[in-house]
């Protein structure tokens, strides 16, 4: 291996399957092999086919892959590149953007090589339902990612039996669904998950066939496709990509989410289980994911400032009224603190809790406390009185860093997605202080050592009582253990909110429904 002060030496690997790879050898001694392809697409919108070996004549990956367009969007809306010059270079391959020897994916902006850690792959248009030949293609994406590396692992010198992945947002809802679907018969993919800001709750949970059949055809109508069937999908694949990213992008800022379908391919033919109040317990219910980290930013909700910036209280509180009931409704009032005729400013903060709450804390609340109940309860009974609720090992926290970037829209923001800026570490040239240096740095260690099977802090154990225990992340301590009563007052919030929310709730049980779908919500877009 070559010295630190080698920084463009290429090294050649030889990998018993796959044969001779070179990549690139860094300073700190890890040797990228970028580019590697796992998976092909045999069209746009069909699902993608694992790799059993390298692409002819492809074993130089020295070179940076290809970065998705609807990615490259998201960064240039909120400033959150870091190289937004970078060009884009759409081919028909997935693969992760770049590949170490252990079998972890790097990305120029992300650059996991800094952290040792496996996470799930980046996504594609794949969650656009055009038959049921090809749907979930995301979630069939990120399974051939998973099924390379445990094919592939061995000959990098890593452990296809000890395969940690991670995923924020989106990623980590993903990861929730691969943990509802039955590993293949070779055995578990991951033994280990990261779930940050993204559990499956009624926000994005998966629908019904018909409802996705029916998002297809509006998709076709505004591309001003006419035809339907398989004239219209050919049309459809004829589109230039950036019309299809505009419209895919129209379609969000007009309200609700390209979600996964429930199909009973991906649910092993189980799918009415699947919806949004019974998700903890089927997760509860993954035999082969025994330990898990899961926990969110302070204000997830403050994305959506601009957007609802002219909502008006006593709107809102009519529209969760004609939505869910008198009953729940006052039941939100109360615990948001929000009345008809209060300041504007004030309502804001709540309404902006409030959705942050509905989309991410409160599915994250419910499953942190179900998991940890369920793994008490099956430690202390006899033997078999559990059977089939596995005992988890669960690692809550709450990450309540600023955006420390005075040109990012949500500056001196604990926002959703502000710790993607800090966990790969690749932004720390761009930190203020060796505060938050070190806050990313420490980011980096317990997500590494948590993937090397220690124990990152100590557990969560649900009592009700205040006492759980938490990993708090901020600018002036860096990341240190509290209690949850200590974390409610210095936040000045609690998890009781979510949970009066989630009681807000109890008449949407069993079925689908979207808490932002509010009259006074419909037709606000993105300014």
């Amino acid at each position: 291996m070559a010295s630190n002060n080698t920084e463009k030496q290429k090294f050649t690997f030889h990998h018993p399957e796959l044969g001779p790879l070179t990549g690139l050898v860094q300073p700190d001694n890890v040797v990228q092999f970028r580019a590697v392809p796992y998976a092909s697409i045999p069209a746009r919108f069909k699902r993608s086919i694992l790799l059993e070996s390298l692409l002819q004549g492809e074993n130089n990956h020295t070179e940076y892959g290809h970065f998705h367009k609807q990615q490259r969007r998201e960064e240039e809306s909120t400033g959150a590149s870091l190289h937004p010059r970078r060009r884009l270079r759409p081919r028909q391959n997935r693969r992760p953007a770049l590949h170490r020897p252990d079998g972890s994916t790097i990305d120029q902006q992300w650059p996991t090589h800094r952290l040792r850690i496996h996470p799930v792959p980046p996504r594609r248009f794949s969650y656009l339902h055009t038959s049921s030949a090809d749907s979930n293609l995301a979630l069939n994406d990120q399974r051939n990612a998973l099924l390379w590396i445990q094919r592939f692992i061995s000959g990098f010198g890593g452990d296809e039996k000890r395969v940690t992945v991670f995923g924020e947002s989106a990623g980590s809802i993903s990861i929730c669904y691969h943990m509802l679907k039955e590993p293949p018969s070779s055995g578990p993919l991951f033994d280990r998950a990261v779930l940050m800001s993204g559990i499956i709750g009624p926000s994005t949970a998966p629908c019904e066939v018909g409802d996705a059949e029916k998002r297809y055809d509006a998709f076709l109508t505004r591309l001003g496709i006419e035809k339907r069937g398989d004239e219209g999908l050919r049309k459809l694949r004829e589109v230039d990509v950036e019309r299809v990213v505009a419209a895919s992008a129209e379609m969000g800022d007009e309200g609700g989410m390209w979600l996964a379908v429930r199909d009973k391919e991906w649910f092993d033919g189980d799918k009415e289980r699947v919806t949004w109040d019974r998700i903890p317990e089927l997760i509860g219910e993954c035999k082969w994911v025994n330990d898990i980290i899961l926990g969110c930013t302070s204000f997830e909700g403050t994305t959506f400032a601009s957007r609802y910036a002219d909502v008006k209280p006593d709107a809102f509180l009519s529209s969760i009224k004609d939505q869910l009931g008198e009953e729940s409704a006052q039941i939100v009032a109360k615990a948001y603190n929000i009345t008809s005729t209060m300041d504007q400013n004030l309502f804001l903060t709540s309404l902006l809790r409030w959705v942050g709450d509905a989309i991410f804390d409160a599915p994250n609340h419910m499953l942190a406390t179900h998991l940890s109940t369920v793994s008490v309860a099956s430690r202390v009974v006899a033997s078999g009185a559990s059977e089939g609720k596995k005992a988890k090992n669960v690692y809550r926290y709450i990450f309540n860093v600023r955006n420390p970037f005075p040109n990012n829209v949500l500056y001196q923001q604990p926002h959703h997605w502000v710790d993607i800026y800090f966990i790969f570490k690749a932004h720390q040239f761009r930190f203020p202080s060796e505060r938050l240096k070190s806050i990313s740095t420490k980011h980096a260690q317990l997500w590494i050592d948590f993937a090397n099977g220690k124990k990152p802090w100590a557990e969560y154990v649900s009592s009700g009582k205040g006492d759980e225990v938490a990993m708090l992340a901020d600018e002036r301590e860096g990341w240190v253990e509290k209690s949850v009563n200590e974390v409610e007052g210095e936040l000045e919030w609690g998890y009781g909110r979510c949970e009066e929310l989630v009681r807000s709730w109890e008449g949407k049980k069993g079925g689908e429904w979207a808490p932002l779908d509010l009259k006074c919500l419909k037709g606000v877009k993105k300014t």
